[in-house]
């Protein structure tokens, strides 16, 4: 059975139908959520989890948290390079939600009591 043909632009692009267009669009708007919200959240647990780690290794409080926070530049970049290259938004969250569980029980573990 033939083929329907595609729709091509004029520069040969091809076009999505409506229902595939506003799955794309779907798609990218839980990607940059993953991408901003997701992985600032997992980013924020992981400083708390590395401040508190390395307090715990005799570190002086206030370099802890200083050196927790600068390290949390480069890995808020690794995550969100991360969710984008993702091969869906499904699995991007499912990865984020994966590497926040064990921070947050990590940071609950370490937190000193009040």
């Amino acid at each position: 059975m033939p083929k329907a043909p595609s729709r091509l632009s004029l520069s040969g692009a091809r076009l999505l139908m409506p229902g595939e267009a506003a799955r794309y669009r779907w798609s990218v708007a839980a990607r940059t959520l993953a991408g901003t919200l997701g992985a600032y959240g997992v980013t924020a647990l992981a400083t708390v989890a590395l401040s508190l780690i390395l307090a715990a290794f005799g570190m002086n409080r206030a370099e802890a948290v200083t050196a927790a926070t600068l390290a949390s530049y480069a890995l808020f970049a690794v995550v969100a390079m991360t969710v984008f290259h993702a091969k869906s938004a499904l699995r991007a969250w499912l990865g984020l939600t994966a590497a926040a569980l064990p921070l947050m029980l990590l940071a609950r573990l370490l937190m000193p009591a009040a």
